[in-house]
């Protein structure tokens, strides 16, 4: 009999390549071969007739066509994954959830406290996805964001989680120099670090410390925090970043903060979903510890 679905080995086939925008990391991924998958792809949009994916320099993207039917599976793929995580556990409270974070909040914040919520919640397994850009929505295969900057995101309720308290931050060789950092003013003889998503952390510190001579638009930008943070302690000039993010640098020494109270910006790493997720009991447990511990960070940095 003629099938009027494709198998499910083509639909993970493709939702991996999808998530990962490389047919060699939806491999890896999956635990196959990268000819695998290949093979899975092309069979795939041959029973649909229907071109999915095109290159993008040394990786691939969705097609047009492409971009819908995977917005239109991701969500029943989840399902399918989640139902089936319940029923090999037993717990009608487990669940799978999948959330994209911005990389540096994962790596220094988030990913070393999740022991103690794997602990406390044995049945809630996590899936993390590439990270979204400012302007992206949230996709069907996610089920949360943890998204960097202003409140205010269209279509999804938005948490604030920590990080608007921002501290300077130099290498402990260039503070020690002799241009050396002992007052505010002293940073006018220092390259300025800029994160992109901060534009106007700068200005904000100068004025808060009474420095108007700092030209706080010059200096090198930064997409990503973990970059900028290298930078600093490299040597590369001074940087303003949230303190949640520095904690392990300055408790070892290998980052100073040699003068000038933070300040605080009208910004920060909040968790946004769409309402209908609080209905999942896995992701309602994530977002009680989540948020719990946002505010346990915020107390321990005042």
């Amino acid at each position: 009999m003629k099938r009027d679905c494709p198998t499910i080995q083509e639909l993970l086939a493709f939702d991996a390549v999808a998530r990962h925008q490389s047919i060699t990391l939806a491999a890896g991924a999956l635990c196959i071969t990268v000819s695998a998958v290949s093979k899975q792809i092309a069979g795939l949009e041959a029973f649909l007739g229907r071109e999915l994916l095109q290159k993008n320099g040394r990786g691939v993207q969705l097609t047009p066509q492409g971009r819908v039917y995977w917005q239109k599976i991701s969500g029943g793929l989840r399902a399918i994954e989640t139902a089936t995580f319940e029923a090999r556990s037993g717990d009608a409270g487990a669940g799978l959830l999948t959330l994209a974070s911005v990389p540096t909040f994962l790596t220094k914040w988030l990913i070393p406290r999740l022991p103690a919520f794997s602990q406390k919640s044995r049945h809630v397994m996590l899936s993390f996805s590439r990270h979204l850009e400012p302007s992206d929505g949230i996709p069907a295969g996610v089920d949360a964001a943890i998204r960097y900057g202003p409140d205010g995101w269209p279509g999804v309720v938005s948490e604030y989680i920590a990080g608007r308290e921002f501290v300077l931050i130099a290498a402990r060789a260039l503070v020690e120099k002799r241009h050396r950092i002992a007052q505010p003013a002293d940073v006018v003889a220092h390259t300025l670090l800029h994160h992109e998503g901060a534009p106007t952390a700068w200005r904000e510190w100068a004025a808060q410390h009474g420095v108007p001579e700092v030209q706080t638009v010059a200096g090198p930008r930064f997409a990503q925090y973990s970059a900028l943070i290298q930078a600093a302690l490299s040597g590369l000039g001074i940087g303003l970043v949230p303190k949640l993010l520095v904690q392990e640098e300055l408790a070892e020494g290998s980052l100073l903060s040699p003068c000038g109270a933070p300040v605080r910006v009208d910004q920060g790493h909040y968790l946004c979903y769409r309402p209908d997720r609080l209905d999942l009991p896995a992701f309602a447990a994530f977002r009680e510890w989540l948020l719990k511990e946002g505010v346990a960070s915020r107390g321990a940095q005042a």
